[in-house]
């Protein structure tokens, strides 16, 4: 009996060691994973009121090496009491979508609850027609310096809008 413990302890062991210790931080982009295992990773959210009854969630993860934007993962959640409003904002999101449709590498979809709707976007910069992105979105307040995305440029701008960010340890 002591046998078996010791055997079921060291393949406890070794598994916890294959699947805890392996590095599987991947983010989907365009179909495809990628991996943000060599990439410093901040989390950043702030909290807004969209008026009575309505509350917003917002979270995004930025992926980056040294001072260059990665990917973008985007979460805007907006919590309704009223169904008007949940089609108001659902509208809006499919609005904005539309104007990334056919430009590769920024991935969105609007996901209707019966309380919220949110908008998911994934942008990889590192893959991305930034030409493209920037007649889009236009120079100005823009992220984009030299032809890249830059994680500073980000955070300052979302700073102004009441974003907080922190770096995760992981």
């Amino acid at each position: 009996m002591k046998k078996i413990s010791i055997l079921l302890f060291i393949i406890a062991i070794s598994l916890l060691m294959v699947t805890g210790c392996s590095d599987t931080k991947e983010v989907v982009s365009n179909g495809q994973k990628v991996s943000t295992a060599n990439m410093e990773h901040t989390h950043c959210s702030r909290l807004a009121n969209g008026g009575t009854g309505i509350t917003t969630e917002l979270t995004y993860e930025l992926y980056y090496t040294n001072d260059k934007l990665n990917i973008l993962e985007s979460k805007e959640k907006v919590v309704a009491t009223k169904e008007e409003d949940l089609d108001k904002y659902e509208e809006a999101f499919e609005k904005i979508n539309k104007y990334y449709e056919g430009l590769e590498y920024y991935d969105t979809e609007v996901v209707r609850g019966d309380t919220s709707v949110t908008r998911n976007a994934t942008i990889n910069y590192d893959k991305i027609d930034i030409e493209k992105l920037l007649e889009i979105e236009g120079e100005e307040d823009n992220i984009i310096e030299n032809g890249e995305a830059k994680v500073d440029l980000w955070i300052s701008l979302a700073k102004k809008f009441g974003t907080k960010c922190e770096l995760v340890e992981e």
